[in-house]
């Protein structure tokens, strides 16, 4: 087995430390692998060690400057730590750059980023090309949705979050979101609570956390100009657990 593909194995059974040991004995072996380099990183990303990370990228970066994956690797690392402007420089060089390998993959990082940035129409632009390349992907149609809630454009919203629901119907993003947008809509309450009810089912954690987030995007969706009332999380709770 590739050194590399075990060394996620052991990460997804939980032995963190036996993986990062597995590769840095590969590092060890092939400095010249940079796999190893990009994978090493992958992993302290996954387990939030966003220093340890650091530390391996910037090494890497020095051997292989122009690196297509590590340069990706380290657009998602600032992606992780919150830091969209950053993380811009690196997906940007990599959609930019001479290889096709990643360059899908970057489209839809540009546009996550741009989303958290607070501008949708610049979100939208990347998220559209990278949905003509692939129309059965839910997690761009969701991107879409968002792009779409962002700018209060409901309907288009809801038509994206029904595409997704029906290429991924037991998503519960999708249903809670679905949900969302229907209360926006103005939609019969039974419409839109039922599915903020099977989003509950799918995912009782998340559902509570997205619920509290409500409020934050209350925020920005109504303080655009539009005829709807914002939803109620009190009442919203009431009516769930009616």
């Amino acid at each position: 087995m590739n050194l590399n593909h075990k060394a996620f194995q052991l990460w997804e059974n939980g032995q963190l430390n036996e993986a990062v040991q597995l590769l840095f004995e590969e590092i060890e072996k092939n400095d010249e692998n940079s796999d190893s380099y990009c994978n090493l990183a992958s992993i302290f990303i996954l387990a939030k060690k966003y220093d340890d990370a650091q530390v391996v990228l910037e090494t890497a970066h020095e051997k292989y400057p122009n690196h297509i994956e590590l340069l990706y690797t380290f657009g998602n690392l600032y992606y992780q730590k919150n830091n969209s402007t950053l993380a811009l420089k690196y997906f940007y060089q990599v959609f930019n750059g001479n290889e096709d390998s990643l360059k899908k993959d970057a489209t839809i990082m540009i546009g996550q980023c741009y989303l958290l940035l607070n501008e949708p129409k610049k979100a939208l632009v990347y998220l559209i090309t990278a949905y003509e390349n692939n129309e059965k992907d839910s997690s761009i149609m969701i991107l879409l949705g968002d792009c779409m809630m962002q700018t209060s454009h409901f309907k288009e919203a809801k038509n994206y979050y029904m595409k997704a629901w029906e290429v991924s119907p037991k998503n519960d993003e999708i249903l809670f979101k679905r949900g969302l947008v229907g209360a926006a809509l103005k939609e019969e309450p039974e419409i839109f609570n039922d599915f903020f009810e099977q989003s509950k089912k799918l995912n009782p954690k998340k559902y509570q956390k997205r619920l509290q987030q409500i409020k934050d995007i209350e925020t920005f969706i109504y303080s655009q100009k539009n005829n709807t009332q914002p939803i109620n999380e009190n009442e919203l709770n009431d009516r769930k657990d009616g």
